[in-house]
């Protein structure tokens, strides 16, 4: 029996560039969120009609007035003005109509939950959405971060209760996104994409429509359960060398030895990929995209036990950055009951105005509970409220009677911190714990602090 024939596309293969040159595709983008907006503006900056759906009204108003939150991604509020005036960015907040495009981009969060189990319920729902409305030939294109089967075991049969059938009555693909935030649009236009498809037409489809609308060669897989797995095994890579690198510096720093120094000197090595200690991961992603996989892997009888293994040592480094500063302040004759700590950085990466899953929480958190007195600076907050505090206006704000300073993020203002100023607002004996290796040991200590760094040997002043 002949295979049987794939529906006929509402953009065939082949046409997908010169319509979006001519304005003549029409694409709707469910979740304007730190990816999503971004999509929605490059589809929209390359001629595409966008329609950006989502369910907080908020987001639907300030995409409408051309307002962007995210002022960490370079040129991007620029692009929301441009097209929220132009009307080629129309955001809504109701589904009648919002999925009668050509191509529907999902791009909605996909947390886990406190059982670090995968919550895909903002897929199921955006799938139940766009299902209602979906049109015969309409191409449905997950962005959003699953696990390896997601796609075609519950975003397609989700969509199908429109009556569609996927591959036959609509197109289903997969392509990831693997944008580093704080650099959103160069990432998007310099990495390939990954495109996974049910049927061959759709990827081929897909392919173009990312290579016209990006300008990067995009990489063709064989189904979306590949591509996923492409997204999962990067960051699972990262999470475990980044685990791999905490098991050193906890051993090292009970050898004597800086850990530092050891994978400075390791990265000579053509094959080494150096990756640090610190106080652990954060964001959307890494500390999420491992339980994807495991749950995925525990479907299939099987136990991914490093991955496991380097959650959990992961996990375990906001406890040991309390331990550190406990010792810290031990060291200039304190206890944590009483002492106060300036909280240097708690976005969970540098330079990006973002606290999800930040690893510098749960070390606040136990701190103040065992009786420290807490304040915050961080550039991303400056004179914000942030993790229930009121971030200070500055560094030496901050730390005026500090006991101790906590370096959590490596924010790039912090490669600049006024070490010596710094001791003079501090407590007259005061110690520096460098959760993120990013404060030069001897100039710490030469400005009067007790200094500690994760994987790396206390140092005492010399005066």
């Amino acid at each position: 029996m002949a295979p049987e024939k794939t529906e006929q596309l509402m953009v065939p293969p082949g046409t997908a560039a010169r319509r979006l040159k001519q304005g003549a595709v029409k694409i709707t983008v469910v979740g304007l969120g730190r990816i999503g907006l971004p999509t929605a503006a490059l589809f929209a900056e390359a001629g595409a009609k966008v329609t950006g759906f989502d369910v907080d009204p908020s987001v639907v108003a300030d995409t409408n007035a051309g307002r962007c939150k995210f002022v960490d991604e370079p040129g991007l509020g620029d692009l929301v003005r441009k097209h929220a005036k132009s009307g080629t960015i129309k955001a809504t907040g109701s589904p009648e109509g919002a999925f009668d495009s050509d191509f529907v981009v999902i791009c909605v969060p996909t947390p886990v939950d406190q059982g670090k189990t995968p919550d895909y319920s903002a897929v199921r729902h955006a799938s139940e959405d766009i299902g209602r409305g979906l049109r015969r030939g309409t191409v449905v294109i997950t962005e959003s971060t699953v696990g390896p089967g997601i796609v075609e075991g519950l975003i397609g049969p989700t969509l199908e209760s429109s009556g569609l059938r996927a591959t036959h009555d609509f197109g289903l693909a997969a392509c990831p996104e693997r944008s580093d935030p704080g650099r959103i649009l160069r990432d998007m236009r310099s990495l390939p994409r990954i495109i996974g498809a049910t049927g061959p037409e759709c990827a081929s489809v897909v392919v173009e429509l990312y290579r016209a609308a990006l300008g990067v060669e995009p990489i063709r897989v064989t189904s979306p359960r590949t591509a996923n797995a492409v997204k999962l095994t990067e960051n699972i890579f990262r999470d475990v060398n980044i685990a791999l690198s905490n098991e050193f510096a906890l051993l090292f720093e009970g050898l004597g030895i800086d850990a530092k120094e050891v994978i400075d000197a390791c990265a000579t090595k053509y094959n080494f990929v150096p990756h640090y200690p610190g106080i652990g991961v954060g964001g959307p992603c890494l500390p999420s995209n491992s339980y994807y996989m495991i749950a995925e892997a525990l479907k299939a009888g099987d136990i991914p036990y490093l991955v496991r293994m380097a959650r959990e040592i992961n996990d375990r480094m906001p406890e040991h950055v309390v331990e550190l500063t406990s010792e810290a302040l031990n060291r200039v004759g304190k206890t944590v009951r009483g002492s106060k700590v300036a909280v240097f950085g708690v976005a969970y990466k540098p330079d990006v105005k973002d606290v999800q899953l930040t690893p510098v929480e749960r070390t606040m958190k136990r701190l103040s509970a065992m009786g420290a007195e807490i304040s915050v600076y961080d550039p991303m907050y400056r004179g914000e409220e942030v993790l229930g505090y009121r971030g200070s206006k500055s560094a030496l704000e901050a730390s005026r009677g500090a006991d101790c300073i906590l370096l959590g993020t490596a924010h790039s203002e912090f490669k600049e911190l006024d070490l010596v100023s710094l001791s003079k607002a501090a407590s007259a004996k005061a110690a520096l714990v460098d959760a993120r290796n990013a404060v030069d040991p001897e100039a710490a200590t030469a400005a009067g602090f007790v200094y500690c760094g994760v994987g790396r040997a206390f140092r005492v002043p010399t005066r």
